[in-house]
């Protein structure tokens, strides 16, 4: 629900928020590559992108970090606890999340989480 709620609160000015839901099974090489997740089980990627306004790929970690904010309150509001909460919760059920995106070009946030056994 953050993730879907930060979409929409950092929309581009004067743009409808889209906002793209997808799951999938992950393939053994991608497991083999995400260094988080346990090589000997099965993972579904569940994708969230927006078209919003996106950061610098730099900040894709510190923007986890409990309290961090890559906006002033100013601008935008909130605590800066939301993808704190959502690693937290992706951890706790032996998965990860990691973000992608570009500047001015929306965001795309990646979770991992084990199909159920």
């Amino acid at each position: 629900m953050n993730l879907i709620d930060n979409a929409i609160k950092f929309r581009k000015p004067n743009n409808e928020p889209t906002i793209k839901i997808e799951a999938h099974p992950t393939t053994p090489a991608e497991i083999k590559i995400n260094k988080a997740l346990h090589p000997q089980l099965a993972y579904y990627r569940i994708t969230i992108s927006d078209n919003g306004i996106g950061f610098a790929p730099e900040y894709a970690e510190r923007i986890f970090a409990i309290f961090q904010r890559l906006h002033g309150r100013s601008e935008y509001e909130g605590t800066g606890l939301g993808l704190a909460i959502c690693r937290k919760i992706a951890e706790n059920h032996g998965g990860s999340i990691e973000a992608k995106a570009q500047e001015g070009e929306g965001a795309q946030f990646v979770i991992y989480l084990p199909t159920p056994s």
